[in-house]
């Protein structure tokens, strides 16, 4: 059996869920993503991330399509752990 990497494309981490939520609606106006998720790090802390992916041409076509929101800290993640 081949071990199938999966990826995500982290957008940004936050304190509050509020934030978080607010991030997570302009992406699904604003963009054509729509697998848009936040995950519950901590009490404290949210990440904002799409995905997950499991082949390079979703994860790209997904980085492509919120790249008109001009994020600057965006990071591709490879093997994540989602809850």
């Amino acid at each position: 059996t081949l071990f199938r990497s999966s990826y995500i494309i982290k957008i940004a981490d936050f304190y509050f869920k509020n934030s978080a939520k607010s991030m997570s609606d302009r992406i699904k106006i604003e963009t054509p993503v729509s697998n848009v998720r936040i995950e519950n790090l901590s009490n404290t802390q949210y990440r904002v991330f799409l995905g997950p992916f499991n082949n390079i041409n979703s994860l790209q076509k997904a980085f492509n399509d919120i790249s008109m929101l001009k994020f600057e800290n965006i990071e591709i993640i490879k093997n994540a752990k989602i809850k």
